[in-house]
């Protein structure tokens, strides 16, 4: 299985990369700051969306796309914490479960009851989200990071590494803010790349694959 994720920064007009790879090839989109609002159509012919939108203000909206043969439902989104955008959605495929739980919260959040369930959740888990902190790469943190980096090191949860940046500024600039987290035995299953190329955002898409056959060495 596959996932991409990617901050789009407004996928509007964008829509014309999702027919290239490596979209194509990938079996699930997760995607933040889509720009969408309620109303806004969005419809592809291999993906069902799953999708949360800011309508009290600019910026903002999350995405996640999955197969059609495959299906799922919400069992998490937005909370009261004007610091967090999340979507959860559990998925069954064939005789797998398992969660995609989308963040965006670059300033990190608060770390409620309601996100502490993923910890022990009974399916796999996998974590995808746009958050800042220098211990993986990024350029600043605030006491909610901290807040976040703290929970992650008492949880079941593992970043699974990239050395390469996956966001770039204007003036070039580079750090690492896209961040996959699972479960530390899904470590030996997944295999981390980050695209070379934007795609007219200033983040990189990212990709992982995840194998309950083949075993592959943690990306450090």
């Amino acid at each position: 299985m596959s996932f991409l994720q990617w901050n789009c920064r407004s996928l509007q007009n964008k829509k014309i990369w999702l027919h290239q790879p490596p979209f194509t090839t990938s079996e699930f989109w997760v995607f933040q700051e889509t720009f969408l609002k309620a109303d806004d159509r969005l419809s592809f012919p291999n993906k069902i969306f799953f999708r949360t939108h800011r309508n009290n203000r600019t910026g903002g909206g999350l995405l996640i796309g999955i197969p059609p043969n495959m299906s799922g439902h919400v069992i998490s989104e937005n909370s009261n914490d004007p610091n967090l955008e999340m979507l959860a959605v559990e998925i069954q495929s064939h005789n797998v479960t398992f969660t995609i739980v989308n963040i965006y919260a670059p300033h990190g959040f608060l770390i409620s009851i309601r996100f502490k369930i993923f910890q022990y959740s009974k399916t796999r888990t996998f974590i995808f989200g746009d958050l800042h902190h220098p211990f993986w790469g990024g350029k600043t943190s605030t006491p909610k990071s901290e807040e976040f980096l703290d929970w992650l090191n008492q949880s079941h949860f593992s970043i699974l590494k990239t050395s390469t940046p996956t966001h770039i500024t204007h003036n070039f600039t580079s750090s690492v803010i896209d961040l996959t987290l699972l479960f530390v035995s899904s470590l030996k299953r997944s295999v981390l790349l980050c695209s070379d190329c934007t795609f007219e955002s200033d983040h990189l898409p990212i990709v992982v694959s995840w194998s309950k056959l083949t075993k592959y060495n943690k990306i450090s």
